[in-house]
């Protein structure tokens, strides 16, 4: 791969990101702002939209790397998975229905592979240091989400890597709105909006469902690991679905939210009071 077509790949990639984030990061604020539950900060908001911009250029030069190799490779996967047939019906009172059909029962299934990485983010303390920075967050809202710029690197191995090789997933036509909501899920779920799905949260997690994950009390850790679904927490018994109007306090104990550039880069690899590092780590393992 030359040089100028890696910078080409890189800037498409940056673009795409950027287009596909920015416009959910609005809505999500516009909600949070008309309809606020909790407090939520515009000081920690605008620390936010900088380590997004850190996470996007990183994020982008890995994949650019990443995805011109494994095209180069050519592996096929095992399995094709054709949903395409239930998007032509003939009528459209059919075809709508399909349409959301295809993007739940897609999202459902590729979370299965979330799922079980996010529950090793809780369960290997080298993970954990990474994940950790996202898990430090206390003023979370929409715009203050960012996990580690190692997210997407960690993903390829134990997400990308698995999918690409088990399933060809082949949805057919799906509206762009379908797919637009669908995508903005790992985004709405952190947010600080009175805005929430009911009981719909029993297929798709929603703000309180996830904030649950994301609870300092000890009585709520290592549950609500899926993102896409809450149907395999419901299986594997690691969902904790809230109580009416609860919306708990957030973060790690002894664990400071990272609030600058260098914070946000840096914080897995900095050296730290073991003390800290033991109590960090009570909060993640799985006993």
């Amino acid at each position: 791969m030359s040089m100028h077509a890696y910078l080409h790949d890189f800037a498409v990639t940056v673009t795409t990101y950027a287009r596909n984030l920015l416009p959910v990061l609005g809505v999500c604020l516009a909600l949070e702002l008309l309809l606020p539950l909790g407090k939520a900060g515009f000081a920690s908001r605008f620390r936010a939209t900088r380590f997004w911009v850190a996470y996007i250029f990183i994020t982008a030069a890995f994949f650019a790397a990443f995805n011109s190799l494994w095209s180069k490779i050519g592996i096929r996967p095992l399995f094709t998975l054709d949903l395409s047939v239930l998007s032509h019906a003939e009528h459209s009172a059919v075809r709508w229905p399909a349409y959301i059909a295809i993007a739940i029962i897609s999202t459902i299934l590729g979370d299965f592979f979330y799922y079980w990485f996010h529950r090793l983010q809780h369960t290997s303390s080298f993970l954990w240091r990474f994940h950790e920075v996202h898990h430090a967050i206390r003023d979370m809202n929409a715009i203050n989400s960012a996990h580690h710029w190692t997210e997407e690197i960690f993903r390829i191995p134990f997400i990308v890597v698995p999918m690409t090789l088990l399933i060809n997933w082949n949805t057919g036509y799906v509206p762009a709105i379908i797919a637009a909501i669908m995508g903005a899920q790992g985004i709405y779920e952190h947010s600080a909006t009175r805005i929430n799905l009911g009981w719909f949260r029993y297929i798709i997690p929603d703000n309180r469902f996830h904030r649950m994950h994301h609870s300092i009390h000890k009585s709520d850790w290592n549950r609500n690991f899926g993102s896409g679904s809450a149907i395999w927490d419901i299986i594997f018994r690691t969902a904790r679905f809230p109580r009416r109007n609860e919306w708990p306090e957030v973060g790690v104990p002894g664990v400071a939210e990272p609030r600058t550039m260098a914070d946000y880069l840096f914080m897995p690899f900095r050296r730290r009071n073991h003390a800290i590092t033991a109590r960090s780590t009570e909060n993640v393992t799985t006993q």
